[in-house]
């Protein structure tokens, strides 16, 4: 689109919000749980607060709370709602899904209660989406009720590989009963997983086929895309109506080029599955804005109307949104 025209309209299906608290709890619990985490990502966190990435890995690996203490220090993961309000709005991000957390903050309260804060200071723009611990189906229920009813959210999220839940256990359905019931969607961490305690496939399209045909009533939307295994995502896309898929931390500028396992998206997300192919952002993980990611689309090769269903039309259909007037 030309600079007169204004940027593309674009709905962010994977959206991160968190001011320095919930940074601190998000962080403590890869330090706990998946401390493969600040290897990949340490050198980009480092960065982000400018610190020597040799530096915070070193202590990341001798006492990872350390790390995350230093890490925040210097007020880089400090937020500004207002601004970045401000600044999504001038990218063209008419809505967002802020994905939450389920862990304690220091102060009282989990994410899920900071987050569900946000959305009220501006519900246009954002909806959360409660956050939970399937290694704890029974607390999971009772929170993803308590999000759903108290808070206001208006889906959940989980990644079972951050407490090695069973994706597919009785708890599990259980919690994916009481989401049918509410008439909640689920984002599911898909895809491997970089926890070095688990297999890498700990919950993948297998996983999701499963919930999908016991639970056809329940809206699932795959976050990661599930790479590396696309054909296979494409193929569930395409075998039930309610799985969708979304590819957030992934650039759109790589995922273009020849070898990047993602040839199959373009072959089936621009036919057979064009309407059920959604924008993820995940800024933190790239060091690019949401509205820079969403520009990269521009390289892929797909024509206009499929662009604006990906980037907007699919998840307006999906989560019911439509502009303010």
């Amino acid at each position: 689109m030309t600079a007169e025209a204004g940027p593309r309209p674009v709905i962010d299906m994977a959206g991160m919000l968190l001011d320095r608290e919930c940074w601190e709890a998000y962080l403590l619990g890869f330090a706990e749980t998946a401390e493969d985490y600040f290897r990949v990502f340490g050198p980009r966190l480092s960065r982000m607060a400018g610190l020597d990435p040799r530096e915070f890995a070193a202590l990341a690996r001798r006492d990872p709370r350390e790390a995350v203490t230093w890490l925040l220090s210097g007020g880089a993961f400090d937020l500004d709602l207002d601004a970045y309000a401000a600044r999504l709005a001038g990218e063209g991000v008419r809505h967002q899904v802020l994905l939450s957390n389920y862990r304690p903050l220091r102060g009282g309260g989990v994410v899920n209660d900071r987050v569900a804060e946000f959305v009220a200071k501006y519900p246009t723009l954002f909806e959360g989406w409660g956050c939970v611990d399937l290694s704890d189906p029974d607390g999971a229920i009772t929170e993803i009720r308590r999000c759903a009813g108290q808070l206001g959210m208006r889906g959940a999220a989980v990644s079972h590989f951050l407490t090695a839940a069973d994706p597919l256990s009785e708890g599990a359905h259980a919690f994916y009963d009481v989401l049918e019931e509410l008439g909640l969607p689920l984002w599911v961490h898909t895809g491997h997983n970089l926890s070095s305690r688990l297999r890498m496939d700990w919950c993948t399209w297998r996983a999701l086929d499963a919930i999908a045909v016991r639970h056809p009533g329940l809206v699932l939307v795959a976050g990661h895309g599930g790479w590396p295994w696309i054909p296979e995502m494409m193929a569930l896309c395409q075998r039930h109506p309610n799985v969708y898929l979304e590819f957030s931390t992934y650039r759109p500028r790589q995922m273009k080029q020849p070898g990047s396992g993602w040839e199959p998206l373009f072959a089936h997300g621009t036919s057979t599955v064009r309407h059920k192919i959604l924008f993820g952002g995940l800024e933190w993980i790239h060091g690019r804005t949401t509205g820079q990611l969403a520009a990269e689309t521009a390289e892929f090769d797909i024509d206009e109307r499929c662009r604006e269903a990906w980037l907007y039309g699919n998840a307006a259909r999906l989560l019911g949104w439509e502009e303010p007037s």
